[in-house]
Protein backbone atom coordinates (compact mmCIF):
# COMPACT_ATOMS: atom_id res chain seq x y z
CA UNK A 1 0.00 0.00 0.00
CA UNK A 2 1.54 3.41 -1.11
CA UNK A 3 0.61 6.87 1.12
CA UNK A 4 0.25 10.36 0.20
CA UNK A 5 1.97 13.54 0.64
CA UNK A 6 0.99 13.72 4.40
CA UNK A 7 1.57 9.80 4.81
CA UNK A 8 -2.10 8.43 5.16
CA UNK A 9 -2.52 5.30 2.70
CA UNK A 10 -3.57 5.56 -1.00
CA UNK A 11 -5.79 2.79 -1.71
CA UNK A 12 -6.11 1.77 -5.72
CA UNK A 13 -8.99 3.46 -6.13
CA UNK A 14 -7.43 6.82 -4.97
CA UNK A 15 -4.55 6.54 -8.09
CA UNK A 16 -7.82 7.83 -10.21
CA UNK A 17 -6.54 11.31 -10.22
CA UNK A 18 -3.00 11.39 -8.99
CA UNK A 19 -2.44 10.98 -12.27
CA UNK A 20 -3.51 13.95 -13.90
CA UNK A 21 -2.09 15.88 -10.92
CA UNK A 22 -5.33 16.08 -9.12
CA UNK A 23 -5.88 14.99 -5.29
CA UNK A 24 -8.49 15.56 -2.75
CA UNK A 25 -5.78 16.52 -0.01
CA UNK A 26 -4.63 19.53 -2.05
CA UNK A 27 -0.44 18.39 -2.10
CA UNK A 28 0.20 18.38 -5.57
CA UNK A 29 1.87 15.03 -6.37
CA UNK A 30 5.12 13.97 -8.77
CA UNK A 31 2.52 13.15 -11.51
CA UNK A 32 0.30 16.77 -10.75
CA UNK A 33 4.01 18.49 -10.67
CA UNK A 34 4.89 16.54 -14.28
CA UNK A 35 1.17 17.25 -15.43
CA UNK A 36 1.79 21.51 -14.72
CA UNK A 37 4.95 21.44 -16.22
CA UNK A 38 3.85 19.90 -18.97
CA UNK A 39 1.50 22.05 -20.05
CA UNK A 40 4.24 25.08 -19.71
CA UNK A 41 5.50 23.11 -22.16
CA UNK A 42 2.60 22.36 -24.33
CA UNK A 43 1.91 26.51 -24.29
CA UNK A 44 5.29 27.46 -25.12
CA UNK A 45 4.87 25.24 -28.48
CA UNK A 46 1.80 26.07 -29.83
CA UNK A 47 2.47 29.65 -28.79
CA UNK A 48 6.14 29.34 -30.85
CA UNK A 49 3.73 27.67 -33.84
CA UNK A 50 0.77 29.99 -34.08
CA UNK A 51 2.03 31.02 -37.36
CA UNK A 52 2.04 27.93 -39.29
CA UNK A 53 6.03 27.90 -38.87
CA UNK A 54 8.56 27.83 -35.87
CA UNK A 55 8.70 31.69 -34.35
CA UNK A 56 10.47 32.16 -30.84
CA UNK A 57 7.22 34.61 -29.54
CA UNK A 58 8.46 38.47 -28.74
CA UNK A 59 8.54 39.64 -25.53
CA UNK A 60 4.91 40.28 -24.98
CA UNK A 61 3.57 36.92 -25.88
CA UNK A 62 5.94 34.85 -24.20
CA UNK A 63 5.11 37.11 -20.92
CA UNK A 64 1.08 36.44 -21.68
CA UNK A 65 1.79 32.69 -22.51
CA UNK A 66 3.96 32.75 -18.95
CA UNK A 67 1.60 34.66 -16.86
CA UNK A 68 -1.86 32.62 -18.27
CA UNK A 69 0.39 29.20 -16.93
CA UNK A 70 1.94 30.83 -13.25
CA UNK A 71 -1.73 30.15 -11.85
CA UNK A 72 -1.89 26.35 -12.69
CA UNK A 73 1.24 26.20 -10.35
CA UNK A 74 -1.34 26.31 -7.48
CA UNK A 75 -4.30 24.65 -8.72
CA UNK A 76 -4.45 22.03 -6.72
CA UNK A 77 -4.31 24.22 -3.67
CA UNK A 78 -6.88 27.00 -4.68
CA UNK A 79 -8.68 25.11 -8.12
CA UNK A 80 -11.05 28.11 -8.08
CA UNK A 81 -8.31 30.52 -7.64
CA UNK A 82 -6.13 29.26 -10.86
CA UNK A 83 -8.86 29.41 -12.97
CA UNK A 84 -10.16 32.87 -11.89
CA UNK A 85 -6.09 33.50 -12.71
CA UNK A 86 -5.53 31.82 -15.99
CA UNK A 87 -9.18 32.97 -17.37
CA UNK A 88 -8.39 36.86 -16.76
CA UNK A 89 -5.04 36.20 -18.29
CA UNK A 90 -6.22 34.42 -21.04
CA UNK A 91 -9.15 37.11 -21.54
CA UNK A 92 -6.50 39.92 -21.42
CA UNK A 93 -4.57 38.08 -23.92
CA UNK A 94 -7.79 38.04 -26.22
CA UNK A 95 -8.30 41.45 -25.87
CA UNK A 96 -4.57 42.76 -26.23
CA UNK A 97 -2.51 40.17 -28.12
CA UNK A 98 -3.49 40.53 -32.19
CA UNK A 99 -4.24 38.13 -34.18
CA UNK A 100 -1.38 36.06 -36.47
CA UNK A 101 -1.40 37.78 -40.55
CA UNK A 102 -4.94 37.63 -41.54
CA UNK A 103 -3.77 35.99 -44.30
CA UNK A 104 -2.59 33.05 -42.51
CA UNK A 105 -6.31 33.20 -40.11
CA UNK A 106 -7.89 30.72 -43.03
CA UNK A 107 -5.33 27.72 -42.79
CA UNK A 108 -4.57 28.40 -39.07
CA UNK A 109 -7.16 29.55 -37.50
CA UNK A 110 -7.05 28.08 -34.32
CA UNK A 111 -3.55 29.05 -34.02
CA UNK A 112 -4.81 32.62 -34.13
CA UNK A 113 -5.55 32.16 -30.18
CA UNK A 114 -2.61 29.97 -29.05
CA UNK A 115 -1.55 29.20 -26.19
CA UNK A 116 -5.19 30.51 -25.42
CA UNK A 117 -7.58 28.43 -23.85
CA UNK A 118 -4.56 25.40 -22.99
CA UNK A 119 -4.25 27.27 -19.08
CA UNK A 120 -7.97 27.61 -18.94
CA UNK A 121 -8.91 23.73 -20.03
CA UNK A 122 -6.14 22.51 -17.14
CA UNK A 123 -7.60 25.04 -14.85
CA UNK A 124 -11.46 23.89 -15.22
CA UNK A 125 -10.51 20.13 -15.49
CA UNK A 126 -8.70 20.83 -12.34
CA UNK A 127 -12.27 22.33 -10.71
CA UNK A 128 -14.40 19.92 -11.96
CA UNK A 129 -12.36 17.06 -10.60
CA UNK A 130 -12.33 18.46 -6.82
CA UNK A 131 -15.42 20.46 -6.55
CA UNK A 132 -18.89 18.99 -6.35
CA UNK A 133 -20.54 18.49 -9.66
CA UNK A 134 -22.48 21.66 -9.75
CA UNK A 135 -19.91 23.53 -8.87
CA UNK A 136 -17.45 22.13 -11.20
CA UNK A 137 -20.15 22.40 -14.15
CA UNK A 138 -21.14 26.18 -13.40
CA UNK A 139 -16.91 26.90 -12.95
CA UNK A 140 -16.36 25.27 -16.06
CA UNK A 141 -19.17 26.61 -18.38
CA UNK A 142 -18.23 30.30 -16.92
CA UNK A 143 -14.58 30.45 -17.99
CA UNK A 144 -15.62 29.06 -21.27
CA UNK A 145 -18.24 32.00 -21.75
CA UNK A 146 -16.21 34.65 -20.53
CA UNK A 147 -13.48 33.82 -22.68
CA UNK A 148 -15.98 33.32 -25.77
CA UNK A 149 -17.46 37.01 -25.06
CA UNK A 150 -14.30 38.27 -24.73
CA UNK A 151 -13.20 36.74 -28.09
CA UNK A 152 -16.54 37.35 -29.95
CA UNK A 153 -16.09 41.70 -28.85
CA UNK A 154 -12.31 42.02 -29.81
CA UNK A 155 -11.57 39.49 -32.39
CA UNK A 156 -12.43 39.48 -36.43
CA UNK A 157 -16.49 38.15 -36.66
CA UNK A 158 -14.44 35.37 -39.50
CA UNK A 159 -13.18 33.44 -36.12
CA UNK A 160 -16.40 33.23 -35.09
CA UNK A 161 -16.10 28.92 -35.49
CA UNK A 162 -12.70 29.16 -33.54
CA UNK A 163 -14.38 31.34 -30.48
CA UNK A 164 -16.95 28.04 -30.74
CA UNK A 165 -14.28 25.63 -30.49
CA UNK A 166 -12.66 27.42 -27.83
CA UNK A 167 -15.21 27.12 -25.66
CA UNK A 168 -16.48 23.61 -26.49
CA UNK A 169 -12.82 22.73 -25.54
CA UNK A 170 -13.29 24.41 -21.96
CA UNK A 171 -16.52 22.52 -21.85
CA UNK A 172 -14.64 19.10 -22.96
CA UNK A 173 -12.23 19.24 -20.18
CA UNK A 174 -14.55 20.13 -17.51
CA UNK A 175 -16.92 17.26 -18.87
CA UNK A 176 -13.36 15.00 -18.42
CA UNK A 177 -12.72 16.55 -15.16
CA UNK A 178 -16.57 15.86 -13.90
CA UNK A 179 -15.68 11.83 -15.76
CA UNK A 180 -12.61 11.73 -13.18
CA UNK A 181 -14.69 12.65 -10.16
CA UNK A 182 -17.26 10.67 -11.25
CA UNK A 183 -15.21 7.47 -11.34
CA UNK A 184 -13.08 8.05 -8.26
CA UNK A 185 -16.51 8.96 -6.37
CA UNK A 186 -17.73 5.14 -7.18
CA UNK A 187 -14.56 3.65 -6.35
CA UNK A 188 -14.32 5.48 -3.10
CA UNK A 189 -17.53 4.25 -2.63
CA UNK A 190 -17.37 0.59 -3.06
CA UNK A 191 -14.41 0.68 -0.82
CA UNK A 192 -16.24 2.50 1.90
CA UNK A 193 -19.00 -0.37 1.22
CA UNK A 194 -16.36 -2.75 1.72
CA UNK A 195 -14.88 -1.35 4.41
CA UNK A 196 -18.55 -1.47 5.85
CA UNK A 197 -19.07 -4.78 4.86
CA UNK A 198 -16.19 -6.09 6.85
CA UNK A 199 -16.89 -3.87 9.86
CA UNK A 200 -20.77 -5.48 9.91
CA UNK A 201 -18.55 -9.00 9.57
CA UNK A 202 -16.36 -8.15 12.81
CA UNK A 203 -19.35 -7.00 14.45
CA UNK A 204 -21.76 -10.10 14.02
CA UNK A 205 -18.58 -12.55 14.76
CA UNK A 206 -18.81 -10.58 18.32
CA UNK A 207 -22.22 -10.94 18.53
CA UNK A 208 -21.84 -14.46 17.83
CA UNK A 209 -19.18 -14.96 20.46
CA UNK A 210 -21.48 -12.82 22.69
CA UNK A 211 -24.26 -14.98 22.59
CA UNK A 212 -22.88 -17.99 22.86
CA UNK A 213 -20.93 -17.30 25.50
CA UNK A 214 -24.18 -15.90 26.93
CA UNK A 215 -25.80 -19.25 26.52
CA UNK A 216 -22.94 -21.20 28.27
CA UNK A 217 -21.89 -19.30 31.40
CA UNK A 218 -25.56 -17.87 32.44
CA UNK A 219 -27.29 -21.56 32.31
CA UNK A 220 -24.92 -22.84 34.09
CA UNK A 221 -23.90 -20.02 36.51
CA UNK A 222 -27.77 -19.94 37.28
CA UNK A 223 -28.06 -23.27 38.79
CA UNK A 224 -24.86 -23.30 40.39
CA UNK A 225 -26.13 -20.28 42.24
CA UNK A 226 -29.24 -22.07 43.10
CA UNK A 227 -27.68 -24.91 44.47
CA UNK A 228 -25.52 -22.95 46.35
CA UNK A 229 -28.69 -21.24 48.23
CA UNK A 230 -29.93 -24.79 48.64
CA UNK A 231 -27.02 -26.02 50.39
CA UNK A 232 -26.70 -23.06 52.95
CA UNK A 233 -30.18 -23.24 53.61
CA UNK A 234 -29.69 -27.43 54.10
CA UNK A 235 -26.14 -27.33 55.69
CA UNK A 236 -27.41 -27.23 59.51
CA UNK A 237 -30.36 -29.18 59.44
CA UNK A 238 -30.40 -31.48 56.14
CA UNK A 239 -26.16 -31.77 55.63
CA UNK A 240 -26.87 -35.15 53.42
CA UNK A 241 -29.14 -32.92 50.96
CA UNK A 242 -26.52 -29.95 51.26
CA UNK A 243 -23.96 -32.56 50.61
CA UNK A 244 -25.83 -33.28 47.42
CA UNK A 245 -26.30 -29.79 46.67
CA UNK A 246 -22.80 -29.37 46.76
CA UNK A 247 -22.48 -32.34 44.37
CA UNK A 248 -24.88 -30.61 42.17
CA UNK A 249 -22.54 -27.68 42.12
CA UNK A 250 -19.45 -29.63 40.98
CA UNK A 251 -21.54 -31.63 38.23
CA UNK A 252 -22.40 -28.29 36.96
CA UNK A 253 -19.50 -26.37 37.20
CA UNK A 254 -17.70 -29.27 35.20
CA UNK A 255 -20.44 -29.20 32.55
CA UNK A 256 -20.01 -25.35 32.18
CA UNK A 257 -16.76 -26.06 31.59
CA UNK A 258 -17.40 -28.79 29.07
CA UNK A 259 -19.95 -26.83 27.43
CA UNK A 260 -17.34 -23.22 27.50
CA UNK A 261 -14.53 -25.88 25.80
CA UNK A 262 -17.63 -27.02 22.89
CA UNK A 263 -18.69 -23.23 22.55
CA UNK A 264 -15.14 -22.40 21.67
CA UNK A 265 -14.64 -25.43 19.43
CA UNK A 266 -17.68 -23.57 17.41
CA UNK A 267 -16.32 -20.45 17.03
CA UNK A 268 -12.79 -21.48 15.77
CA UNK A 269 -13.62 -23.97 13.36
CA UNK A 270 -17.89 -23.50 12.66
CA UNK A 271 -20.70 -26.28 13.64
CA UNK A 272 -19.57 -28.95 10.68
CA UNK A 273 -16.33 -29.67 12.45
CA UNK A 274 -17.74 -29.51 15.85
CA UNK A 275 -20.48 -32.41 14.60
CA UNK A 276 -18.22 -34.20 13.64
CA UNK A 277 -15.69 -33.96 16.80
CA UNK A 278 -18.10 -34.81 18.66
CA UNK A 279 -19.65 -38.10 16.44
CA UNK A 280 -15.73 -39.54 16.55
CA UNK A 281 -15.68 -39.35 19.87
CA UNK A 282 -13.04 -36.88 20.37
CA UNK A 283 -13.36 -35.94 23.79
CA UNK A 284 -11.43 -32.95 23.55
CA UNK A 285 -14.20 -31.32 21.64
CA UNK A 286 -17.40 -32.27 22.93
CA UNK A 287 -20.44 -32.35 21.23
CA UNK A 288 -22.17 -29.71 20.05
CA UNK A 289 -25.69 -29.15 22.22
CA UNK A 290 -28.67 -30.55 20.08
CA UNK A 291 -31.77 -32.48 20.68
CA UNK A 292 -30.94 -35.32 22.11
CA UNK A 293 -29.21 -33.29 24.85
CA UNK A 294 -32.37 -31.98 26.30
CA UNK A 295 -33.24 -34.85 28.72
CA UNK A 296 -29.85 -33.84 30.62
CA UNK A 297 -30.65 -30.46 30.24
CA UNK A 298 -33.88 -30.90 31.95
CA UNK A 299 -32.66 -33.02 34.95
CA UNK A 300 -29.68 -30.60 35.50
CA UNK A 301 -32.44 -27.60 35.99
CA UNK A 302 -34.72 -30.96 38.23
CA UNK A 303 -31.39 -30.82 40.75
CA UNK A 304 -31.44 -27.13 41.31
CA UNK A 305 -35.20 -28.06 42.73
CA UNK A 306 -37.10 -26.63 39.25
CA UNK A 307 -40.55 -28.55 38.66
CA UNK A 308 -40.48 -28.72 35.41
CA UNK A 309 -42.79 -30.60 32.81
CA UNK A 310 -41.66 -31.69 29.26
CA UNK A 311 -43.33 -33.18 26.56
CA UNK A 312 -42.97 -34.10 23.16
CA UNK A 313 -45.70 -35.10 20.81
CA UNK A 314 -45.55 -35.74 16.59
CA UNK A 315 -43.47 -37.82 14.92
CA UNK A 316 -39.72 -36.68 15.33
CA UNK A 317 -37.95 -35.09 12.09
CA UNK A 318 -34.43 -34.29 10.78
CA UNK A 319 -33.37 -30.90 11.36
CA UNK A 320 -30.65 -28.69 10.60
CA UNK A 321 -27.11 -29.07 12.83
CA UNK A 322 -28.18 -25.07 13.71
CA UNK A 323 -31.88 -25.72 13.75
CA UNK A 324 -31.03 -28.15 16.89
CA UNK A 325 -28.77 -26.14 18.45
CA UNK A 326 -31.39 -23.16 18.12
CA UNK A 327 -34.03 -25.28 19.63
CA UNK A 328 -31.74 -26.65 22.75
CA UNK A 329 -30.31 -23.17 23.20
CA UNK A 330 -34.07 -21.70 23.39
CA UNK A 331 -34.94 -23.90 25.98
CA UNK A 332 -32.07 -23.69 27.91
CA UNK A 333 -32.22 -19.94 27.93
CA UNK A 334 -35.86 -20.22 28.74
CA UNK A 335 -35.35 -22.60 31.74
CA UNK A 336 -32.68 -20.20 32.86
CA UNK A 337 -35.05 -17.07 33.09
CA UNK A 338 -38.03 -18.82 34.93
CA UNK A 339 -35.26 -20.24 37.18
CA UNK A 340 -33.67 -16.57 37.73
CA UNK A 341 -37.08 -14.57 37.68
CA UNK A 342 -39.56 -17.05 38.78
CA UNK A 343 -37.73 -19.50 41.29
CA UNK A 344 -40.06 -22.17 42.45
CA UNK A 345 -42.68 -21.64 39.82
CA UNK A 346 -43.48 -24.85 37.91
CA UNK A 347 -42.42 -24.89 34.08
CA UNK A 348 -44.35 -26.42 30.77
CA UNK A 349 -41.76 -27.15 27.74
CA UNK A 350 -43.47 -28.84 24.99
CA UNK A 351 -42.07 -29.89 21.72
CA UNK A 352 -44.31 -29.98 18.86
CA UNK A 353 -43.40 -31.98 15.73
CA UNK A 354 -45.46 -31.27 12.66
CA UNK A 355 -44.05 -32.41 8.99
CA UNK A 356 -42.78 -28.72 8.15
CA UNK A 357 -41.47 -28.05 11.40
CA UNK A 358 -41.06 -28.37 15.30
CA UNK A 359 -42.64 -25.81 17.62
CA UNK A 360 -41.20 -25.01 20.71
CA UNK A 361 -43.17 -24.00 23.85
CA UNK A 362 -41.57 -23.09 27.38
CA UNK A 363 -44.02 -21.33 30.02
CA UNK A 364 -43.72 -20.47 33.40
CA UNK A 365 -46.19 -19.96 35.89
CA UNK A 366 -45.83 -16.32 37.96
CA UNK A 367 -43.36 -15.80 40.68
CA UNK A 368 -44.19 -17.83 43.69
CA UNK A 369 -43.53 -15.23 46.87
CA UNK A 370 -40.70 -16.36 49.03
CA UNK A 371 -40.08 -13.30 51.22
CA UNK A 372 -36.63 -13.48 49.74
CA UNK A 373 -35.40 -10.41 47.75
CA UNK A 374 -36.54 -10.00 44.35
CA UNK A 375 -33.23 -10.88 41.76
CA UNK A 376 -32.34 -7.75 39.65
CA UNK A 377 -33.86 -7.25 36.02
CA UNK A 378 -32.22 -9.13 33.02
CA UNK A 379 -30.65 -6.73 30.36
CA UNK A 380 -32.68 -8.31 27.69
CA UNK A 381 -29.56 -10.41 26.07
CA UNK A 382 -30.83 -13.70 26.59
CA UNK A 383 -34.48 -12.69 24.36
CA UNK A 384 -32.39 -10.94 21.74
CA UNK A 385 -30.36 -14.32 21.42
CA UNK A 386 -33.05 -17.04 21.29
CA UNK A 387 -34.78 -14.62 18.35
CA UNK A 388 -31.53 -14.24 16.48
CA UNK A 389 -30.92 -18.19 16.90
CA UNK A 390 -34.26 -18.49 15.42
CA UNK A 391 -34.56 -16.24 12.79
CA UNK A 392 -31.14 -17.28 11.59
CA UNK A 393 -32.17 -21.24 11.58
CA UNK A 394 -35.20 -19.28 9.23
CA UNK A 395 -37.51 -19.93 11.84
CA UNK A 396 -40.03 -17.43 13.99
CA UNK A 397 -39.61 -16.09 17.63
CA UNK A 398 -42.42 -14.86 19.99
CA UNK A 399 -42.40 -14.26 23.69
CA UNK A 400 -43.78 -12.42 26.30
CA UNK A 401 -46.07 -11.89 29.34
CA UNK A 402 -49.23 -14.65 29.76
CA UNK A 403 -52.50 -13.48 30.98
CA UNK A 404 -51.65 -15.11 34.70
CA UNK A 405 -49.04 -13.40 34.72
CA UNK A 406 -46.42 -15.86 33.91
CA UNK A 407 -43.97 -15.83 31.03
CA UNK A 408 -44.02 -17.56 27.48
CA UNK A 409 -41.29 -18.47 25.76
CA UNK A 410 -42.58 -19.73 21.23
CA UNK A 411 -40.15 -20.44 18.57
CA UNK A 412 -41.19 -22.33 15.70
CA UNK A 413 -37.82 -23.76 13.64
CA UNK A 414 -38.04 -25.66 10.16
CA UNK A 415 -37.51 -29.14 9.19
CA UNK A 416 -35.40 -27.00 6.42
CA UNK A 417 -33.84 -23.93 5.81
CA UNK A 418 -36.30 -21.23 4.54
CA UNK A 419 -35.84 -17.41 4.23
CA UNK A 420 -35.80 -15.79 7.13
CA UNK A 421 -39.15 -13.98 8.43
CA UNK A 422 -40.44 -13.33 11.75
CA UNK A 423 -44.44 -12.85 11.28
CA UNK A 424 -47.15 -13.00 14.77
CA UNK A 425 -48.83 -15.65 12.72
CA UNK A 426 -46.08 -18.54 12.36
CA UNK A 427 -46.24 -19.89 16.01
CA UNK A 428 -47.75 -22.06 18.57
CA UNK A 429 -51.29 -21.42 19.54
CA UNK A 430 -50.98 -19.22 22.49
CA UNK A 431 -54.28 -17.07 23.15
CA UNK A 432 -52.58 -15.33 26.21
CA UNK A 433 -49.45 -14.92 24.57
CA UNK A 434 -48.50 -10.84 24.04
CA UNK A 435 -46.33 -9.24 21.25
CA UNK A 436 -44.43 -7.10 23.59
CA UNK A 437 -41.30 -8.59 24.90
CA UNK A 438 -40.30 -7.47 28.57
CA UNK A 439 -36.47 -7.06 29.65
CA UNK A 440 -35.84 -10.16 30.82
Amino acid sequence: MTTNDEGAPVTTGRRARPAAGVGRGGRPTPAGWAFTFFMLAMMLTTVSLRSGAFEVPDSTLLAFTVAAWAPLLVRTYRPLLALAGTVLVESAHLALIPVVDPDAVQTVAMAAYQPVPLATLAAAFTVASRYPRRTGWVAGIGAGVVLGMVAMGTRPQSLFATDVVMVNLVMIATAVGALVAGRHDRIAHEAQEREDEKERAVIDERLRIARELHDVLAHNITLVNAQASVAHYLLRTDPEAAARALQNITTHSERAIDELRATVGLLRHGPDHAEGAGAAGDDRLPPVPDLDRLDDLVAGFRTAGAQIDLTVTGERRTLPPHGETAVHRIVQEALTNATKHAPRSPVRVALRWSPDDLQVWVANAPPVETGRRRPAPGTGHGLIGMRERALAAGGTFRSGRSADGGFVVAATIPVAATTLHDTPDARPDRADETTEEPTR
